[in-house]
C-alpha cells in the first residue's frame, strides 16, 4: 500500500499480522484436486456482527519447508462463506504498532483445519488460482508463493524451472474485505502430489 497510506493504518492501531512461526504443516499426502473440507488456512472475522471491525486482506505468504513428491504447481480457491473452522494450527495475530498495545484483533487465522465444508451461503471468489506455475520438475523446500489484495501490480511469475529449485512468486488478487461473522476458505491442489509437502504462511491485513 502506499507509504503515507500505511502509516495513517499504522498510527490508528489496525493493522495486524499473523505467522505460525516458520513451522511448517504438513498436506495431505496426494491433494489433487479441491476440497472444501481440508483448506490450507482460513481467517475467521470474530468480530462482534453488526458493529464491529471488518479485515481487509493486505497480503499473504506461503513458503515450502519440507518438499513433498511429485508436486509441480499449487493451486487455490477463494471463498469467503459464514463458516467458524477448528482444529488445523490456530497462529497468534500481532498489533505491528507496540505504541498501542490495547487494541487486539478479531482474526483467528487456522493453517490446515478439518472438517470444514462451505455452506449455501458461500461466495466464489476466485475459481482457480495458479499461484505456483506449473513447473519442469519437482518444485523444492524455499518455494514460496505472495498473494497482493487489491493492488495493481499485476502477476509476476519465474520462468519454469527444468530442475528442482526454488521458485518464488507474486500473484494479484481482488479486493477482499472479511465482514464480521464471515471467513475466507482457501482450498487448494497440488498437482500430481503423492506424498505430503509442508508450508508455513504470514498473514497481514487491517481491520476496521
Amino acid at each position: 500500500m502506499p507509504a503515507n497510506t500505511a502509516r495513517s493504518v499504522m498510527d490508528s492501531g489496525s493493522y495486524f499480522t499473523a505467522n505460525n512461526g516458520a513451522t511448517g504443516v504438513a498436506t495431505a499426502a496426494a491433494p489433487t484436486s479441491f476440497s472444501d473440507v481440508l483448506p490450507l488456512f482460513t481467517i475467521l472475522n470474530n468480530n462482534a456482527n453488526n458493529t464491529g471491525r471488518s479485515i481487509y486482506l493486505d497480503w499473504i505468504r506461503g513458503y515450502n519447508t519440507a518438499a513433498g513428491t511429485a508436486g509441480v504447481d499449487l493451486r487455490l480457491k477463494l471463498e469467503l462463506d459464514r463458516i467458524a473452522p477448528t482444529g488445523g494450527t490456530l497462529c497468534t495475530s500481532y498489533l505491528t504498532n507496540a505504541n498501542d498495545p490495547y487494541v487486539s484483533s478479531g482474526a483467528a487465522v487456522r493453517i490446515l483445519p478439518t472438517g470444514i465444508a462451505a455452506t449455501a451461503n458461500m461466495r466464489l471468489l476466485i475459481g482457480q488460482a495458479i499461484v505456483i506455475p506449473t513447473q519442469g520438475a519437482v518444485f523444492t523446500v524455499g518455494t514460496e508463493f505472495n498473494l497482493k489484495f487489491g493492488g495493481l501490480d499485476g502477476y509476476v511469475s519465474p520462468s519454469v524451472a527444468t530442475a528442482s529449485q526454488a521458485a518464488i512468486t507474486v500473484r494479484q488478487m481482488p479486493p477482499v474485505v472479511i465482514a464480521p461473522g464471515w471467513c475466507l476458505q482457501v482450498p487448494f491442489l497440488a498437482t500430481s502430489q503423492s506424498a505430503a509437502s509442508s508450508w508455513a504462511f504470514e498473514f497481514g491485513w487491517v481491520e476496521a
